[in-house]
């Protein structure tokens, strides 16, 4: 399976996924608590894990990026964004979650759905000579 990543809408849709992941890390990793509570989470003293899940992101959504110059990297991104979405989604139905856990499973849904139409549809596209 060819992963490249070299067609306009997947290159676009993947720079807003890193840039997205870049961002709630940074948000988490240098203001947990404030993150915490517009997410509807309760950060206490102790800001180590929402920190972690902060440094966590901002790793993944350089992974993303370097996506845009290694093909590879497109396979992570996308089993990365199922994985995402499976966990939110169980967290959500069968472990106690805040109700903004859908709406996050629902956001990397969309963006596995976008990314992956987007790469069927390029893949499909004849390419020209140059």
């Amino acid at each position: 399976m060819n992963l490249s990543s070299g067609g306009p809408l997947s290159r676009l849709l993947i720079l807003l996924i890193g840039v997205h992941s870049c961002a709630l890390g940074l948000g988490l990793l240098f203001l947990p608590r404030r993150m915490a509570g517009l997410l509807g989470m309760e950060c206490g003293p102790a800001i180590f894990f929402p920190s972690q899940a902060g440094i966590f992101l901002l790793i993944l959504g350089v992974v993303y990026l370097l996506a845009l110059k290694e093909p590879a990297y497109v396979l992570v991104l996308l089993l990365s964004k199922a994985a995402a979405m499976v966990f939110l989604v169980t967290h959500a139905a069968f472990l106690s979650g805040p109700p903004i856990l859908w709406l996050a499973a629902l956001g990397d849904g969309g963006m596995l759905m976008a990314l992956s139409i987007a790469l069927m549809l390029e893949r499909r596209r004849p390419s020209v000579p140059s």
